[in-house]
């Protein structure tokens, strides 16, 4: 399986003030992550290479508690596509996705827990 990882600034203290958060601003910020990975899922789609279509339909979504989503292709051979072998060149269509991503959902989180805690 492939591990990609999108970090936003603030993180860590974002997590940290959770507990200072109304159940609202959770929720917001869950929502907004699992918008945001249902985002990368069809970007993901979109630039994956198709020969039968398997790849690309076994890229699914996933939500773990309130500050996590595992968006990962499930075909033993997508890491080869994703970064290539010493005979074939890569192909990348996850990283590009989440890539695209990580600008917008940094930005809609700082909204949602700047206007949550002030």
């Amino acid at each position: 399986m492939i591990t990609i990882s999108i970090g936003v600034n603030g993180q860590k203290e974002t997590v940290a003030n959770l507990g200072r958060m109304s159940e609202k601003v959770k929720k917001a910020v869950k929502e907004e992550i699992g918008a945001s990975a249902l985002r990368i899922q069809a970007s993901a789609k979109r630039r994956c290479p198709v020969r039968t279509g398997a790849l690309r339909n076994s890229i699914t979504v996933d939500l773990y508690g309130e500050m996590s989503a595992e968006i990962a292709p499930h075909m033993p051979y997508a890491i080869f596509v994703e970064f290539g072998t010493r005979k074939m060149r890569a192909r990348p269509y996850m990283t590009p996705a989440a890539e695209e991503e990580r600008p917008r959902l940094a930005k809609e989180l700082e909204i949602i827990v700047k206007g949550g805690i002030e």
